[in-house]
């Protein structure tokens, strides 16, 4: 719950006791309405906070609770209109919730100029739809990241045990700027038991880079790394259409590092675009440092860019073509690594199958990671199964409005379960993809 379900909850409360201030008003079917509005809402919060509902769902069967409760609920009008509203919820849901991978194919296929998607089996691509395009890949690039981690661990240039102060990763920290990622992977810490007097394990950092997607992990890492090494590692595996990587929370500071007094949005989003992405990727880095050394505060700026302007950094965050983020999984999912690198970023990657034990009864590995913004959502993961198929999977999909966003999320893990196991709908796809 965010503070403004928090207002809104405390605000219906009061306004439900004011009326019963006025002697009046203090009837006794007042009272009564009042005790089971207060009653609905305690239980919205204790089914949040204690039984971790979502709160949307708590807050919609508070809402149905309190209709059922109300005896003026029950007339022949009332009945009427919650009747029609039922109904088209109901339909409303249904074109929304249902299970639909087929509206995956409709989007790739409506939209080529801002989607991309890579499907490998056993080595050889099967599907390649527009998967030389270089798109902005989010969090996606943090695979590359965990690589050159784990190929620094098997130089023995970083110990995996090495201890990290939180103050250190907290420098790297902008708050309301990764949907809570990194407060979630520092409680899943607090309760494993795996911070000790306030460090923590470098590896362990690379987990919640992985694992929660944490933001200011992945900037704390990249520091440490080093974005030559990083990029000199990129141009080694011989990613050709991966542009060069540089902080990701820093850049969301650039806005207001160039926002001038009395700059209007339009006029700081065309100041933005008018950086060329060298100056703009500098820009980044010189601030990372800052943050690094303490001479910007993170925990004291405040992150409230609109939609337009966060169009702009969405645009260009880090791009890479599905082709490239295909090799790279093959690297993993082939065994081409050494044994310590390998075991090491399997070991980050691989969190579905420690998440799920279910997945131990259909895969020898399964490894993943997503990467969105407001317009951009992406999946990239390497899968084995039981009888030691292997395939890897890259969907990039770009310049999205909030309702694809929506109904992308929805049905992107029905479309992958069935791309993986249904050899049927991969020709289905490959079919309306190409023809």
């Amino acid at each position: 719950m965010n503070i403004y379900a928090w207002i809104g909850l405390f605000g219906f409360f009061f306004f439900t006791l004011i009326p019963l201030l006025d002697k009046k008003q203090r009837t006794r079917e007042e009272i009564q309405k009042a005790i089971a509005t207060i009653a609905i809402i305690s239980g919205i919060i204790i089914a949040v906070l204690v039984f971790n509902i979502n709160f949307l769902t708590a807050l919609l069967f508070g809402f149905l609770a309190m209709i059922l409760l109300d005896r003026k609920t029950y007339t022949k009008k009332r009945l009427t209109i919650y009747g029609g509203i039922t109904l088209i919820a109901g339909i409303a849901a249904y074109v929304l919730l249902r299970d639909n991978p087929n509206y995956i194919i409709q989007h790739l296929k409506d939209n080529p100029e801002s989607s991309s998607l890579y499907f490998a089996e056993n080595g050889e691509p099967v599907i390649t739809y527009q998967s030389t395009v270089t798109r902005p890949l989010a969090s996606t690039v943090k695979i590359l990241i965990a690589l050159e981690y784990a190929m620094q661990v098997e130089e023995n240039n970083i110990k995996k045990d090495k201890t990290v102060p939180l103050e250190d990763l907290n420098r790297f920290y902008l708050k309301n700027t990764d949907g809570g990622a990194h407060e979630a992977w520092l409680e899943a810490m607090k309760q494993d038991g795996g911070i000790e007097n306030n460090e923590v394990t470098l590896h362990d950092v690379a987990k919640g880079m992985i694992t929660y997607s944490s933001n200011a992990n992945t900037d704390y890492l990249i520091n440490l790394l080093g974005i030559d090494a990083i990029n000199k590692r990129r141009t080694d595996l011989g990613l050709t259409q991966h542009e060069d990587v540089y902080p990701i929370v820093s850049a969301l500071m650039i806005p207001e590092y160039i926002k001038k007094d009395g700059m209007s949005e339009k006029e700081l989003i065309k100041a933005l675009q008018n950086l060329s992405m060298e100056n703009y990727r500098k820009l980044a880095q010189s601030i990372s440092l800052k943050m690094k050394t303490g001479e910007i505060n993170a925990s004291e700026a405040t992150f409230d860019s609109s939609p337009a302007v966060q169009k702009v950094w969405s645009d260009r965050l880090i791009g890479a073509s599905a082709n490239d983020y295909g090799k790279l999984l093959a690297l993993i999912s082939n065994d081409e690594l050494s044994p310590n690198a390998a075991e090491t970023i399997r070991d980050l990657m691989e969190w579905p199958m420690q998440l799920n034990e279910e997945n131990y009864k259909k895969y020898t590995h399964l490894g993943s990671k997503g990467g969105s913004t407001l317009f951009v959502l992406n999946n990239a993961m390497y899968v084995e199964n039981l009888k030691g198929d292997q395939y890897e999977f890259v969907i990039l999909l770009d310049n999205l409005k909030f309702y694809e966003h929506f109904l992308l999320r929805n049905n992107r893990n029905s479309f992958e379960r069935k791309l993986l196991n249904n050899a049927d709908f991969r020709d289905e796809v490959r079919e309306a993809l190409f023809n």
